[in-house]
């Protein structure tokens, strides 16, 4: 769910690993992209602090190199990297500025201010179409994909804006597509029918209805205790089909030509869950201060392969006059897009990553009214479904991103990999390393965060 957790994750809140004895080398934390291949040999760089700089790592024992850093002042939202390496854009979660920096020399190229000086804004992606055209998207006021929804196109080398589009609609999910995005938008302060848009590196954008997914965010009751309800939908994109997929809890899979911009919904034989209170965000029993609604992620798996997992929040009001939160796992599903079969894969998983040819998929839940943290452990799957192996038995599992050697998995309070992260070989599962503070690599561009 777009929550200020989500935010917090992006911070500049650094984690290192180092292999395990013998292995002859250390790594750090990777972005949650795949390691980047821009080149045979390839340069590294992270974020670390404090006070937190943007720091080049050497690529043997891929560790900051102290001498060689720049500034992030905030700068440290929605990063990517220019098509030839050269140059970084990362953005700020509150002026909405793109920084450039020269990675070659370490230093500030200079900030491009994407909105009003007097308008909050974050960036939350961006992409670069052409070593001197960058794509940005601006969430303002700045958090969760509340309020409108900005893009900009920017010419780096001049570090001008070009053009900008208010697409006055609540960013709901997003994906880099062909040096622009693809973006399912929602009302905003409501829920209702979402749009998906193909923004384009010249600024136009082609929008097409989906009438059948519903998102976007709205709150019920008083300033101090409400229910926020927020609907948040999964996108996957096939680029090389030119094909999206929109999921959403008790609704049809909507897949999308992204050439026409036709769209087609498909029936499932085992339908997505859905809350079993969906009528409660359009009534809630009571005011609370507490999320409520679901939340889906997709993931493209190639072959026709379509993975599915997510949240179902329940907000409500105990006798004491407390808010409570429930989180359940939606479980994970495989669908074969050939022909719209489904299968259920696990019951307990709400996040899923797909490294390496393996689907790893995890999560947690919480109860509000026990205080309690559970979860299901790490299980990794091939393309096909299939089970390869389980481990940490139902410790709550929060994050699989993959490194240069596997997979780093780390885990909330009551997991024995919380502030304790190993290295896992994403075929095996096996141990290959143990992690420790340090830095946090960015490698690759960062995706969106849903």
């Amino acid at each position: 769910m777009m929550r200020i957790s989500s935010v917090a994750a992006a911070l500049v809140i650094a984690i290192g690993w180092a292999f395990a004895p013998g292995s002859g080398s250390t790594s750090a934390r990777a972005s949650p992209s795949l390691v980047s291949t821009r080149s045979s040999v390839q340069t590294l760089y992270g974020f670390a602090g404090p006070p937190p700089r943007l720091y080049a790592v050497n690529p043997r024992t891929l560790r900051p190199e102290r001498g060689r850093s720049a500034p992030t002042a905030g700068h440290a939202f929605g990063w990517s990297f220019s098509p030839d390496g050269d140059r970084l854009g990362a953005g700020s979660d509150v002026t909405a500025e793109l920084r450039f920096y020269d990675l070659h020399r370490l230093r500030v190229l200079g900030d491009v201010e994407l909105v009003k000086p007097s308008v909050r804004g974050l960036l939350f992606a961006s992409t670069w179409a052409s070593r001197s055209r960058v794509l940005a998207v601006v969430v303002s006021p700045g958090c969760c994909g509340l309020g409108d929804t900005i893009v900009s196109g920017v010419d780096a080398d001049t570090r001008r804006v070009l053009w900008s589009r208010d697409l006055r609609s609540s960013l709901q999910a997003g994906a880099a597509y062909h040096g622009g995005f693809v973006l399912v938008v929602g009302p905003k302060f409501a829920i209702g029918p979402s749009r998906l848009l193909v923004v384009a590196p010249d600024g136009r954008v082609r929008t097409v209805r989906l009438d059948q997914i519903r998102s976007g965010w709205q709150r019920s009751g008083s300033r101090a205790r409400f229910v926020a309800h927020q609907w948040n939908p999964g996108l996957a994109v096939d680029a090389a089909s030119a094909r999206a997929f929109v999921v959403q809890a008790g609704a049809p899979v909507a897949e999308i030509d992204l050439h026409r911009l036709s769209v087609r919904y498909h029936e499932l034989s085992e339908p997505i869950s859905l809350l079993g209170r969906l009528h409660d965000w359009l009534e809630p029993k009571a005011e609370a201060k507490a999320m409520q609604g679901p939340q889906r992620q997709a993931i493209w798996l190639g072959d026709g392969r379509l993975a599915v997992t997510g949240v179902d929040s329940e907000a409500s009001v105990d006798a004491r006059g407390q808010e409570q939160e429930t989180d359940t796992p939606a479980g994970l599903k495989l669908i074969d897009t050939r022909n719209w079969s489904v299968r259920t894969l696990d019951r307990t998983t709400s996040s899923a990553v797909y490294s390496s040819g393996v689907l790893f998929g995890f999560g947690t839940s919480w109860d509000s009214r026990t205080s309690t943290m559970s979860g299901s452990g790490l299980t990794g799957y091939d393309a096909g479904g299939h089970e390869l192996y389980h481990r940490y038995g139902d410790q709550p599992i929060s994050r699989v991103e993959p490194v240069p050697r596997g997979v780093l998995v780390g885990g909330n309070q009551g997991s024995s990999v919380f502030r304790h992260e190993e290295v896992l070989q994403p075929r095996t599962g096996r141990v290959v390393g143990h992690a420790g503070f340090d830095i946090e690599l960015i490698s690759s561009d960062q995706p969106f965060w849903f």
